[in-house]
């Protein structure tokens, strides 16, 4: 993929987002109303990459959040070598969302077990 995606950069923010994770897991993303069809061809891409790594969350994730990880000093989001972390879950999830950043629960029941841990 050759693009230019400068002139996509408010398309692609707004994509990639809870709601289209959402989307991708109840395999419900639609993006058959973009007409531009090298904006289709990168949200595409990006479709493909973001449900490609939720299926590793519901194999290797044990909290139950995308991306968020449980260990021995608290709770950890990582998103491609980047590194957020917190003693608290409320605590990440504002951290999280301050940068911008996807917080999306795809495992409630997950959630509920951790949360009954910590």
């Amino acid at each position: 993929m050759d693009f230019n995606l400068t002139h996509f950069a408010g398309e692609i923010v707004e994509f990639l987002s809870a709601d289209t994770l959402r989307d991708i897991d109840l395999d419900v993303l639609d993006l058959s109303h973009i007409r531009d069809m090298e904006l289709r061809e990168v949200l595409c891409f990006l479709g493909c990459a973001l449900s490609n790594e939720l299926k590793v969350n519901y194999l290797e994730n044990n909290t139950g959040i995308f991306r968020v990880e449980l260990n021995s000093n608290g709770f950890c989001y990582r998103e491609y070598g980047y590194i957020i972390e917190a003693d608290s879950l409320m605590e990440l999830k504002e951290l999280v969302l301050e940068e911008g950043r996807i917080w999306y629960v795809f495992d409630e029941e997950l959630l509920g077990k951790v949360m009954r841990l910590r």
